[in-house]
């Protein structure tokens, strides 16, 4: 098996190499990464072999030698700019760079006649603002992106439609909700939470103080290490053209789980908001429904959102 994994410096491609690795198979890997390299080593794992490939994906030329001298059985596609608030700052790059890199990369497909299967991570930014009513999420129901990542997304997802129904390739494409785990940088929510936390701890401080942002909105949070199983299971056994959540079923309010972080560490610990990171449109509540997946291939995620952070805690205390 031969597999192309975009944005391998990402804490998701991290995971997912590690799944690989636990398969009784032979394995080729090629990560395709911009700027910073994976903080793991090509031959950290003896059962799989692994090179990496610095490539702009805007630059035609590279991912086309590339697509053509190693010719993947699958393509996981994970590099994007994925930060909401970035795309709040920087809406046109936001856009431009997510459906520009995917395209070249479906286009190249295309046009080189190499007959892989394109695993099209998205987010559940794809729904946008959506009215409790509608909860749990499903894949049926019409998106509406209220972000320039989000538009970005549906962007990804409509091409997906195409490029399957039109010519021909074989694309699936994930609405990944909020997943959390170690290896996960800490400009996302939960994350920063965690290396707050952490940091202080090593310190002595308490209580301990952190600054978050708007923590009264529901969020749909599953691990990491369930999700890239999902990936997975989708790159052998998901329907062509076909949309997938990828969720737990179950919403969080964000402050509650930092009682949970309080609960965990025996620490108390103080908020102190930053109006700063406020975003003009926010989603309050995004739950999802996985009712599709479970009955097609049977996942489910099964890590409990207690170890995730505990999990997590203990990765930023080691960092």
């Amino acid at each position: 098996m031969k597999i192309l994994i975009t944005g391998i410096s990402g804490f998701v491609a991290r995971h997912f190499v590690e799944l690989l690795s636990t398969l009784d198979k032979p394995i080729e890997i090629a990560g395709i990464y911009h700027n910073n390299k994976p903080d793991f080593r090509e031959d950290q794992f003896p059962n799989l072999t692994c090179r990496f490939h610095k490539i702009d994906l805007m630059n035609n030329g590279d991912l086309k030698d590339l697509l053509t001298a190693f010719k993947p059985d699958h393509i996981l596609h994970l590099a994007s700019k994925s930060s909401v608030a970035y795309s709040w700052q920087h809406p046109a790059e936001t856009i431009k760079h997510n459906t520009g890199i995917f395209l070249a990369i479906i286009e190249n497909v295309r046009l080189l006649n190499i007959k892989c299967r394109i695993l099209s991570v998205g987010s559940a930014e794809e729904y946008g603002n959506v009215q409790s009513v509608a909860l749990p999420l499903v894949e049926t129901l019409c998106p509406n992106p209220a972000s320039p990542y989000g538009t970005s997304r549906v962007m990804q997802q409509k091409l997906v439609e195409i490029y399957a129904r039109n010519y021909g390739l074989d694309i699936i494409h994930t609405r990944s909700f909020n997943h959390i785990g170690p290896y996960q940088m800490s400009n996302f929510v939960v994350s920063s939470f965690a290396k707050q936390i952490a940091d202080q701890q090593k310190k002595g401080i308490d209580p301990i103080e952190i600054t978050v942002g708007n923590i009264e909105v529901t969020r749909d949070f599953t691990d990491v290490r369930d999700v890239v199983k999902a990936y997975y299971l989708l790159l052998q056994h998901g329907q062509t053209g076909s949309t997938y959540n990828i969720c737990s079923n179950k919403g969080i309010v964000l402050k509650d789980l930092i009682d949970l972080f309080a609960d965990i560490t025996g620490k108390t610990i103080l908020c102190k908001v930053d109006p700063k990171t406020f975003r003009p449109s926010e989603n309050k509540q995004v739950i999802g429904s996985y009712e599709k997946i479970n009955k097609e291939m049977g996942w489910a995620p099964v890590i409990p959102i207690r170890k995730s952070l505990t999990d997590l805690l203990e990765y930023w205390g080691n960092n």
